[in-house]
């Protein structure tokens, strides 16, 4: 499925067009092919109202959650990201779902 006119973007919240949005833009930048899930928990785990960054937080109910957890965890997103392959001509196509 090619990104853009997507008639299932159309069903979608604001909230969840938006991390697909990002997701997408993600993948562009990057030089990838397509979007997949790595993509999409990157771009949750990177803001700060997401709630897979929130989840991360609480992980350990009778822990402190130490800050530096969620950045250790996108940094793990962002090997895994550069691992994915990336085709310079790419970089201004669209990617696809």
């Amino acid at each position: 499925m090619r990104a853009g006119a997507c008639p299932s973007q159309q069903t979608l919240s604001a909230e969840a067009a938006s991390v697909l949005k990002h997701s997408l833009s993600l993948a562009r930048r990057r030089g990838h092919a397509q979007v997949t899930p790595l993509h999409v928990a990157a771009t949750l785990l990177s803001s700060r109202t997401s709630f897979l960054r929130r989840a991360c937080l609480k992980s350990q109910p009778h822990q402190p959650s130490h800050p530096l957890q969620c950045r250790a965890l996108e940094l793990c997103f962002n090997v895994a990201l550069n691992r994915l392959p990336a085709t310079p001509a790419l970089l201004h196509a669209q990617p696809s779902f």
